[in-house]
């Protein structure tokens, strides 16, 4: 299984920064990159509940790293 996320920042500076900030947290368990102000990160598991609770974690920490450094997501459209 595996699921796939997308943030979008206001600058290649902001994006670089946070990822730069989870490059411990996720070792191993999620593949993360920056594709110029857009981070994108993908979680593979072998178990739905571990890909969730992967997902969970990452989703903390990535909320953590924004409010640390005081950056706000921006909106990614739908149909991109």
């Amino acid at each position: 299984m595996s699921v796939r996320l997308r943030r979008r920042y206001a600058s290649e500076e902001v994006a670089e920064r946070l990822l730069r900030a989870l490059e411990a947290d996720q070792a191993g368990y999620v593949h993360a990159e920056r594709d110029g102000s857009e981070l994108r990160f993908a979680v593979r598991s072998e178990e739905p509940r571990q890909a969730r609770a992967t997902l969970e974690d990452l989703l903390a920490c990535l909320s953590a790293a924004e409010r640390t450094l005081g950056i706000t997501p921006v909106p990614v459209p739908e149909e991109e």
